[in-house]
């Protein structure tokens, strides 16, 4: 009997240890994640110039965070970096750099992006009598997120693209043709998963918005709404005009009649989401989708393997007939997400055939699927606000084995782009219309011009003028206006959140 009562009285204790435990373990992961979002300020105040400044401040905001939360815990911090799966506290050395939670840059010095909150507690002790402690810690890091995307690079928007883009969307339905201006503003204009939902009138929800199935027609009316709303926020009649009112005319005069269906997710990646997995998160429904990227993906999709009889409209001497066929292999990721996240172009293949009696037959031009990835390799926040963004763009090659009449005559290249990063600043994020005509927001990147290996054309001859002058002027810009990059890419860096914070430990 003694022992029973031994070992319940021993029970009560270890009790009241677990819920202080817990309760220790709480306020630490709160103060954390509260405190995290203070280690920015103090490494770019120049007021906090010094170890003890630094001390100073980061202790009076602990002292609301154990407040404002109502504990009786004892707090403690200590600043320092989260780097590769574990904390260096300050002082010590990180990456042959002395980490510093105060106002000195690097290379001399690591600036923290982590803290460490420590909490204890006494917890009554009632048959044991006294008091024991219960201490818990939590690490939080800042964990800054951005939005961008990579795409296909359209330099300029002429009859032939769009020519091409009306082709591609004919397989919707459409009975208009879009004008070269309204391709650009379609092209140049972004709309977030947010806006889709609240454009769609109820049709779309944040937990359906990936996984419901709608017409053409039904997701033309949600994209022009969406698009409407970002026109009713601008002046048109401003110079140049605002992006997103030519792509508003671009849409209106669009007409979707296919009865085909699509899902989001059949069209778009985010952050690696699929039809099986389309949750997304509250940050990723912030994420930005290229208004023509999503039309053109669509069509693709709707017209399958199919070849586009684009006739003799690209205007080519010579050519009376030219088909275009595109397999849609991958589509498009868009990402939201901290340093390290990447986002990559849709992946197509494709077949050009130029009809040109003049020289007695087909020149076939197939392409091997490309693909373009855009990396977020560093993302600089000053007092919470992103100061610097880096992304490392990379395309890879494309060949095609061309034939004449059925015959090889040699091997075209548009070789990949592996340069230095992108900047962008604060004052070209988001992307508007300056940014785009400036080239600073989206930034385009292409490796070397396309070149032949083992043409057997001779020179000078009828096909050597359609395999060399002619098809490199006209083949590039055809493909990029159906989304295919040829060795260039047009990476946009579309928001930011430096307020964005995580529990590390």
């Amino acid at each position: 009997m003694v022992l029973l009562l031994w070992g319940g009285a021993f029970g009560v204790d270890l009790g009241f240890t677990v819920v202080g435990g817990r309760q220790s373990q709480a306020i630490a992961d709160t103060s954390a994640l509260d405190m995290a979002r203070y280690i920015d300020v103090a490494d770019w105040n120049t007021q906090i110039n010094n170890a003890s400044a630094s001390t100073t401040y980061l202790n009076g905001k602990l002292a609301y965070a154990d407040t404002d939360n109502g504990s009786s815990d004892t707090l403690s911090e200590t600043p320092g970096v989260w780097l590769n799966g574990s904390f260096t506290p300050e002082g010590q050395k990180v990456s042959n750099q002395t980490v510093q939670c105060w106002y000195y840059k690097p290379p001399a010095a690591h600036p923290c992006n982590a803290i460490k909150v420590t909490a204890a507690q006494s917890v009554p002790q009632i048959f044991l009598g006294g008091q024991s402690s219960a201490t818990r810690s939590a690490i939080a890091a800042v964990t800054p997120e951005a939005g961008f995307s990579i795409g296909s690079f359209l330099a300029s928007f002429n009859p032939q693209q769009s020519t091409v883009l009306n082709a591609l969307l004919s397989t919707l339905g459409t009975t208009a043709s879009v004008t070269a201006v309204g391709y650009q503003g379609l092209a140049n204009t972004n709309v977030s998963i947010n806006q889709l939902v609240t454009a769609s009138g109820g049709l779309l929800t944040t937990s359906n918005v990936m996984t419901t199935s709608l017409t053409g027609s039904q997701w033309l009316a949600i994209w022009s709404d969406a698009v409407a709303n970002q026109v009713a926020q601008l002046n048109c009649s401003s110079s140049p005009t605002p992006l997103p009112c030519s792509a508003s005319t671009g849409l209106n005069v669009l007409d979707f009649s296919s009865s085909k269906s699509a899902q989001l997710c059949q069209l778009v990646s985010i952050n690696t989401s699929t039809c099986a997995s389309g949750n997304l998160s509250t940050a990723a429904l912030a994420s930005n989708l290229n208004v023509l990227q999503m039309l053109t993906t669509e069509a693709e999709l709707a017209n399958g393997t199919n070849a586009l009889d684009l006739g003799t409209s690209l205007g080519i001497t010579g050519v009376t007939d030219a088909k275009l066929t595109l397999k849609l292999l991958q589509i498009p990721q868009v990402a939201f997400g901290p340093v390290g996240t990447t986002a990559s172009t849709a992946q197509l293949s494709t077949d050009l055939q130029l009809n040109d009696p003049g020289v007695g037959g087909i020149l076939d031009v197939p392409l091997s699927a490309t693909q373009g990835t855009a990396t977020l390799q560093t993302l600089t926040c000053a007092y919470n606000s992103m100061s610097a963004t880096a992304i490392q763009p990379a395309t890879t090659t494309a060949t095609g084995a061309v034939t004449f009449a059925g015959t090889g005559i040699g091997t075209l290249t548009f070789s990949a782009y592996s340069g230095s990063t992108l900047g962008y600043g604060p004052s070209v994020v988001p992307p508007t219309a300056t940014t785009a005509a400036g080239d600073t927001n989206p930034q385009t990147v292409s490796g070397t011009p396309p070149s032949w290996s083992g043409l057997t054309a001779p020179n000078p001859s009828p096909l050597y003028t359609l395999a060399t002058s002619t098809l490199l002027g006209v083949l590039e810009p055809i493909l990029q206006a159906a989304g295919v990059a040829l060795g260039g890419a047009e990476v946009a860096d579309l928001s930011t959140n430096c307020g964005s914070v995580s529990l590390m430990q």
